[in-house]
């Protein structure tokens, strides 16, 4: 799985990470070091689609 760390209050995409916990850490610590003046998320992507590739 990939996990998203996303500021909200701008909408900017901060990182990707492989683990949750990770994330969730990062986002807290983004959080405080903006003075909880700006919001963070995470968010898990999910894959729900592939196209076919070619058969050699």
């Amino acid at each position: 799985m990939t996990f998203r760390v996303i500021n909200l209050t701008t909408g900017e995409i901060v990182a990707e990470l492989h683990r949750a916990d990770h994330a969730m850490q990062l986002a807290d610590a983004l959080a405080a070091e903006h003075r909880y003046e700006e919001q963070f998320a995470v968010v898990e992507l999910v894959t729900i689609y592939e196209t076919p590739m070619r058969q050699p």
